[in-house]
């Protein structure tokens, strides 16, 4: 197994998941995850891009870069910047090839961004290329809500059987997370990024 995506339910846990694991198991990592922005109202108000390897790094207090928020929220509708993901965004997946990490962490995929071509282009490379990915793929259900939420048309069913077939033609899989198998999917996710660091620490 090259890849291990999780799919499910919003807020049931997924990034949190991963992002515990991965702190716990590797040394490195590259690639990028998603942060919400909350307002003191607890309402989700933007979703910004983040490099991944800032996970494994001590900050008191990240500070949001405008800059770097693919959707905000305005008068009540959310408003996307594919830019965001035609620049740093491809950054972040070229810098895979450049500086090898213990693990690609991809969180999440299979939304918005495959609008991006050029964005969608690095993301078939990536998992083509590399044997250590962990990420979210959003679900059907997901995506079909977030439709309903953004103005602009979001239709990229093709984009995301595409990227699916190639997850699973390079030894990927999709794995379901729900509150009855949280702990057994939290130990497979340990195995396969302990796997991952066993296989590296031979190479040397």
């Amino acid at each position: 197994m090259n890849s291990l995506f999780l799919e499910g339910n919003k807020f049931i846990g997924k990034s949190t998941l991963l992002q515990k694991v991965l702190r716990l198991t590797c040394s490195s990592v590259n690639g990028f995850y998603v942060n919400r922005i909350i307002n003191d109202g607890g309402q989700i108000i933007a979703f910004e891009l983040r490099a991944a390897k800032e996970l494994l790094q001590q900050k008191a207090e990240m500070k949001t870069i405008t800059e770097h928020c693919f959707i905000q929220t305005r008068e009540g509708k959310r408003i996307r910047n594919l830019f965001v993901f035609e620049t740093f965004g491809i950054e972040l997946l070229k810098e895979i090839k450049k500086v090898p990490a213990d693990v690609v962490l991809l969180d999440e995929i299979g939304g918005i961004e495959l609008l991006s071509e050029p964005l969608l282009a690095e993301l078939l490379a990536v998992v083509r290329h590399s044997n250590k990915i962990v990420g979210v793929f959003k679900s059907e259900r997901n995506y079909q809500h977030q439709k309903q939420l953004t103005i602009e048309k979001l239709e990229v069913n093709e984009q995301r059987v595409l990227l699916k077939r190639e997850i699973y033609r390079n030894q990927g899989q999709l794995v379901e997370l729900k509150e009855n198998n949280l702990h057994l999917i939290k130990k497979r996710i340990s195995r396969f990024s302990k796997k991952i660091f066993f296989f590296q620490a031979l190479s040397f």
